[in-house]
């Protein structure tokens, strides 16, 4: 989604590599509990992924679950509708920065949001994820996961190390990427809007990465 700080060079290349290891390590511990949250809130669930790249959809989602994917970056777009042409028109480019699509397939309120990795690269937080929280179907979910910057998580020394030797090895740099960092604490403060009510902040067992789940009041 836009709305996001620029980063130092081409970031776009990094999309690719969350299942390889050493990135695996961060990313398939948040696969499960989205995959879970999907199931639990009932099938079958219409879910944008919101900040794509890559992605078309959850691994061990329920079946009958259909996706829905938008992103800032018009490359991530493409490749998804290439890879799965019959889906061509459940994946579109964010029109502005804070805004989601609103044409074609993806003009409709969903069941689940999901934004992985999104929010720590956005200015203005709590605006965005209101505009995802306005999206929502009564009763739906949001699911936002961010990088851990807690006091006892081990990802910053990580990040300022080894995983910034393998950026600029790939030709960029994680320094600024990031510009919006949080805690537990902080993503639990997070004001998604008024009709929100957080159910849970949880850290994955590594501990580098943190899941927020909220649900839109049934009545709004």
């Amino acid at each position: 989604m836009a709305g996001r700080a620029a980063p130092s060079d081409d970031y776009f290349s990094n999309h690719g590599r969350k299942d390889r290891f050493p990135w695996s390590l961060y990313h398939r511990p948040l696969t499960r509990p989205i995959a879970r949250t999907i199931a639990e809130y009932g099938a079958p669930a219409k879910v944008l992924i919101v900040g794509c790249g890559l992605e078309m959809d959850i691994p061990g989602a329920p079946p009958g679950t259909v996706f829905y994917g938008c992103d800032v970056d018009a490359r991530a777009i493409e490749a998804c509708r290439r890879a799965s042409p019959s889906s061509a028109g459940r994946f579109a480019v964010c029109p502005g920065p804070y805004e989601l699509p609103t044409e074609g397939e993806l003009d409709r309120p969903f069941d689940v949001i999901v934004a992985k990795e999104v929010v720590e690269h956005v200015l203005e937080p709590e605006r965005w994820a209101q505009v995802l929280a306005r999206r929502l179907v009564p009763g739906g979910l949001l699911v936002l996961t961010t990088p851990n910057y807690g006091r006892l998580s081990t990802l910053p020394v990580l990040e300022y190390t080894l995983l910034e030797l393998l950026a600029r090895r790939d030709g960029f740099s994680r320094r600024h990427i990031h510009p919006t960092k949080f805690d537990a604490a902080r993503l639990r403060d997070l004001d998604v809007g008024p009709e929100m009510r957080l159910l849970s902040v949880r850290r994955t067992f590594t501990g580098w990465a943190l899941i927020g789940i909220w649900r839109r009041d049934a009545s709004g």
